[in-house]
């Protein structure tokens, strides 16, 4: 009787038993984070930064404050490229709290004035546009990432180690 293939086959030279993981290295990792530097700039700074300045220059009232989208911003980004950078220790579940909770804050000051009205010069005519439900459902989000970031924080807490295989897998 002879044993098939596949089970016949001796383990890769130099690759890791199976059922374990790799970790990048904090070179990789800090490099992954420079990556995501900058799309995460140029969506959360850079262009509302620019709608905003632009909207202003013509005499449009704002709905938030530029500084404020620039804080929230540089503080969003910052958390996510630290998470990134964080993700095989126990700080990557709080830091995901942290991404999170700042995030839906955010949100909320957007949505406390989330009907914006709008002047025709030389008219009595106002239009309002309400965007609060789109704000909600931004949300979402956010809200459902607080959860899975308790769940790591808890897992991490309780199991150290137990994701980096299905995180970091070979």
């Amino acid at each position: 009787m002879s044993a098939s293939p596949a089970s016949a086959a001796p383990p890769a030279a130099g690759g890791p038993p199976p059922g374990t993981y790799q970790i990048p290295s904090l070179g990789w990792r800090i490099l992954g984070g420079a990556l995501r530097l900058i799309p995460l700039v140029l969506i959360l700074i850079g262009v509302p930064v620019a709608i905003l300045t632009f909207l202003q220059a013509h005499g449009i009232d704002l709905p938030i404050p530029i500084f404020t989208v620039e804080v929230f911003g540089i503080a969003i980004t910052v958390l996510a490229v630290a998470r990134y950078i964080a993700r095989p220790s126990a700080a990557f579940g709080a830091l995901s709290i942290a991404t999170s909770a700042l995030t839906i804050v955010y949100l909320y000051l957007i949505l406390l004035d989330a009907t914006y009205h709008l002047t025709i010069p030389g008219s009595d005519v106002t239009i309002s546009i309400g965007y609060s439900l789109l704000i909600l459902l931004l949300l979402i989000v956010p809200a459902l990432a607080l959860g899975a970031g308790a769940i790591t924080l808890i897992e991490d807490v309780n199991h150290p180690r137990e994701r980096w295989p299905f995180d970091f897998p070979p």
